[in-house]
Protein backbone atom coordinates (compact mmCIF):
# COMPACT_ATOMS: atom_id res chain seq x y z
CA UNK A 1 0.00 0.00 0.00
CA UNK A 2 1.41 3.29 -1.03
CA UNK A 3 2.08 5.85 1.82
CA UNK A 4 -0.58 8.50 0.31
CA UNK A 5 -3.15 5.30 0.55
CA UNK A 6 -2.44 4.32 3.92
CA UNK A 7 -2.50 7.99 4.78
CA UNK A 8 -6.14 8.69 3.43
CA UNK A 9 -7.01 5.41 4.81
CA UNK A 10 -6.09 6.11 8.69
CA UNK A 11 -7.72 9.61 8.19
CA UNK A 12 -11.16 7.71 7.22
CA UNK A 13 -10.82 5.03 10.07
CA UNK A 14 -9.98 7.98 12.75
CA UNK A 15 -12.96 9.93 11.53
CA UNK A 16 -15.12 7.03 11.83
CA UNK A 17 -13.33 6.02 15.34
CA UNK A 18 -14.10 9.26 16.10
CA UNK A 19 -17.86 9.47 15.58
CA UNK A 20 -17.86 5.75 17.95
CA UNK A 21 -15.44 6.88 20.68
CA UNK A 22 -16.69 10.38 21.05
CA UNK A 23 -18.89 11.14 23.94
CA UNK A 24 -20.75 13.82 24.29
CA UNK A 25 -21.47 15.85 20.69
CA UNK A 26 -20.57 18.94 22.85
CA UNK A 27 -16.64 17.91 23.01
CA UNK A 28 -16.20 18.51 19.23
CA UNK A 29 -16.94 21.24 16.21
CA UNK A 30 -19.55 21.16 14.73
CA UNK A 31 -18.96 20.11 10.77
CA UNK A 32 -20.67 21.30 7.58
CA UNK A 33 -20.11 20.27 3.79
CA UNK A 34 -19.58 22.27 1.01
CA UNK A 35 -19.37 21.85 -2.95
CA UNK A 36 -15.52 20.65 -3.28
CA UNK A 37 -14.95 23.89 -5.68
CA UNK A 38 -15.66 26.37 -2.76
CA UNK A 39 -13.68 29.13 -1.60
CA UNK A 40 -14.84 28.03 2.34
CA UNK A 41 -12.56 27.56 4.32
CA UNK A 42 -12.27 26.96 8.20
CA UNK A 43 -9.56 28.01 10.61
CA UNK A 44 -8.99 26.81 14.08
CA UNK A 45 -6.16 27.97 16.24
CA UNK A 46 -4.20 30.06 13.54
CA UNK A 47 -4.01 26.91 11.57
CA UNK A 48 -5.99 26.54 8.23
CA UNK A 49 -7.63 23.14 7.93
CA UNK A 50 -6.54 21.00 5.34
CA UNK A 51 -9.08 19.75 2.78
CA UNK A 52 -11.46 16.89 3.59
CA UNK A 53 -13.09 15.25 -0.11
CA UNK A 54 -15.95 13.23 -0.34
CA UNK A 55 -17.59 12.14 -2.77
CA UNK A 56 -21.87 11.86 -2.37
CA UNK A 57 -25.01 9.54 -3.85
CA UNK A 58 -27.66 12.09 -4.03
CA UNK A 59 -31.03 12.21 -5.06
CA UNK A 60 -32.92 15.36 -6.77
CA UNK A 61 -36.56 15.81 -6.14
CA UNK A 62 -37.83 13.53 -9.27
CA UNK A 63 -35.67 10.72 -7.85
CA UNK A 64 -33.15 10.84 -10.08
CA UNK A 65 -29.43 10.25 -8.56
CA UNK A 66 -26.41 11.81 -8.96
CA UNK A 67 -22.76 11.91 -7.85
CA UNK A 68 -21.13 15.27 -6.73
CA UNK A 69 -18.02 16.19 -4.70
CA UNK A 70 -17.44 18.00 -1.71
CA UNK A 71 -15.64 18.77 1.29
CA UNK A 72 -15.63 18.81 5.00
CA UNK A 73 -15.49 22.27 6.45
CA UNK A 74 -15.71 23.18 10.63
CA UNK A 75 -13.10 21.07 11.98
CA UNK A 76 -11.55 22.37 15.08
CA UNK A 77 -7.64 22.15 15.78
CA UNK A 78 -7.28 20.78 19.32
CA UNK A 79 -6.14 17.47 21.24
CA UNK A 80 -8.38 14.78 20.44
CA UNK A 81 -6.80 12.91 23.97
CA UNK A 82 -4.92 15.69 26.31
CA UNK A 83 -2.24 15.64 26.71
CA UNK A 84 -1.64 14.18 22.99
CA UNK A 85 -0.46 16.31 20.39
CA UNK A 86 -3.73 18.66 18.91
CA UNK A 87 -5.25 17.58 15.27
CA UNK A 88 -7.90 18.22 13.34
CA UNK A 89 -11.27 16.52 14.73
CA UNK A 90 -14.87 17.74 14.21
CA UNK A 91 -17.46 15.08 14.59
CA UNK A 92 -20.75 14.56 15.94
CA UNK A 93 -21.31 11.22 17.87
CA UNK A 94 -24.75 11.59 18.82
CA UNK A 95 -25.55 11.49 15.10
CA UNK A 96 -24.54 8.02 14.72
CA UNK A 97 -26.47 4.58 14.21
CA UNK A 98 -24.24 1.87 13.87
CA UNK A 99 -20.98 0.83 12.17
CA UNK A 100 -20.35 -2.35 9.87
CA UNK A 101 -17.77 -4.07 7.91
CA UNK A 102 -18.89 -5.12 4.03
CA UNK A 103 -16.88 -7.28 1.81
CA UNK A 104 -17.97 -6.68 -1.58
CA UNK A 105 -16.54 -10.54 -3.38
CA UNK A 106 -14.48 -10.21 -6.90
CA UNK A 107 -17.15 -10.14 -9.48
CA UNK A 108 -19.85 -8.82 -7.30
CA UNK A 109 -22.57 -7.05 -9.39
CA UNK A 110 -25.50 -5.54 -7.03
CA UNK A 111 -29.05 -4.68 -8.63
CA UNK A 112 -30.29 -1.13 -8.09
CA UNK A 113 -31.28 0.11 -4.93
CA UNK A 114 -30.96 2.72 -2.54
CA UNK A 115 -29.25 3.33 0.89
CA UNK A 116 -31.29 2.29 3.95
CA UNK A 117 -30.77 5.76 5.15
CA UNK A 118 -27.48 8.22 4.90
CA UNK A 119 -24.51 6.28 5.43
CA UNK A 120 -20.50 6.83 4.92
CA UNK A 121 -19.31 3.89 2.84
CA UNK A 122 -15.19 4.00 3.37
CA UNK A 123 -13.35 2.10 1.15
CA UNK A 124 -10.96 -0.06 3.29
CA UNK A 125 -9.51 -2.68 0.49
CA UNK A 126 -9.85 -2.89 -3.06
CA UNK A 127 -12.10 -0.48 -5.59
CA UNK A 128 -15.72 -0.70 -6.13
CA UNK A 129 -17.80 1.70 -8.32
CA UNK A 130 -21.47 3.37 -8.02
CA UNK A 131 -23.60 3.95 -10.99
CA UNK A 132 -26.30 6.37 -10.85
CA UNK A 133 -29.21 7.05 -12.69
CA UNK A 134 -27.77 9.66 -14.77
CA UNK A 135 -25.41 7.53 -15.75
CA UNK A 136 -22.77 8.52 -13.59
CA UNK A 137 -19.82 5.83 -12.93
CA UNK A 138 -18.03 6.57 -8.94
CA UNK A 139 -14.73 4.48 -8.86
CA UNK A 140 -13.26 4.48 -5.25
CA UNK A 141 -10.31 2.72 -3.67
CA UNK A 142 -8.74 2.53 -0.34
CA UNK A 143 -8.75 5.61 1.85
CA UNK A 144 -11.82 7.03 -0.33
CA UNK A 145 -15.10 8.14 1.35
CA UNK A 146 -18.55 8.50 0.07
CA UNK A 147 -21.78 9.94 1.53
CA UNK A 148 -24.91 8.08 0.47
CA UNK A 149 -27.68 10.24 0.49
CA UNK A 150 -30.12 8.74 -2.29
CA UNK A 151 -32.66 7.17 0.31
CA UNK A 152 -35.37 9.14 -1.54
CA UNK A 153 -34.69 7.67 -4.78
CA UNK A 154 -37.36 6.22 -6.58
CA UNK A 155 -38.61 5.28 -9.99
CA UNK A 156 -39.82 7.72 -12.84
CA UNK A 157 -41.89 7.64 -15.84
CA UNK A 158 -39.12 7.65 -18.19
CA UNK A 159 -36.27 5.46 -15.94
CA UNK A 160 -37.58 2.23 -13.58
CA UNK A 161 -34.21 2.11 -11.78
CA UNK A 162 -34.42 3.46 -8.02
CA UNK A 163 -30.92 5.00 -6.42
CA UNK A 164 -27.65 3.31 -7.34
CA UNK A 165 -26.30 -0.09 -9.26
CA UNK A 166 -22.52 -0.99 -6.98
CA UNK A 167 -19.73 -3.35 -8.12
CA UNK A 168 -16.20 -4.69 -7.77
CA UNK A 169 -13.68 -3.29 -10.05
CA UNK A 170 -11.08 -5.72 -10.62
CA UNK A 171 -10.59 -8.87 -9.00
CA UNK A 172 -9.92 -8.19 -5.16
CA UNK A 173 -12.27 -8.38 -2.68
CA UNK A 174 -13.86 -4.52 -1.41
CA UNK A 175 -13.45 -3.66 1.99
CA UNK A 176 -15.73 -1.56 3.16
CA UNK A 177 -16.58 0.67 6.29
CA UNK A 178 -20.49 1.92 6.73
CA UNK A 179 -20.83 4.56 9.22
CA UNK A 180 -24.99 4.76 9.19
CA UNK A 181 -26.38 7.68 10.50
CA UNK A 182 -29.59 7.94 12.60
CA UNK A 183 -32.74 9.27 10.52
CA UNK A 184 -32.77 12.66 12.61
CA UNK A 185 -29.65 13.17 11.66
CA UNK A 186 -30.24 13.50 8.05
CA UNK A 187 -33.37 15.15 9.06
CA UNK A 188 -31.02 18.54 9.95
CA UNK A 189 -29.29 18.64 6.73
CA UNK A 190 -30.33 20.09 3.73
CA UNK A 191 -31.14 18.25 0.52
CA UNK A 192 -29.20 18.36 -2.64
CA UNK A 193 -26.00 17.55 -3.32
CA UNK A 194 -22.99 18.12 -0.27
CA UNK A 195 -26.40 17.65 2.23
CA UNK A 196 -24.17 16.55 5.03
Amino acid sequence: MNKDVLMKTRFALALACAAVWATGSNAFAAVLSVPGNSSESTTSNGKLQPPVKYATVWADEQGATHVDHCRIEGLEFKSYAPPAEPQWIGVSPDEIESIAYAVLPPGYVGSWHHAPGPQWVITLQGQWSVETTDGTVLVQGPGEMQFNADASAKARTDDKRVGHLSRTVGDQPNVQLIVKLKPQAAAKRTSGPCAY
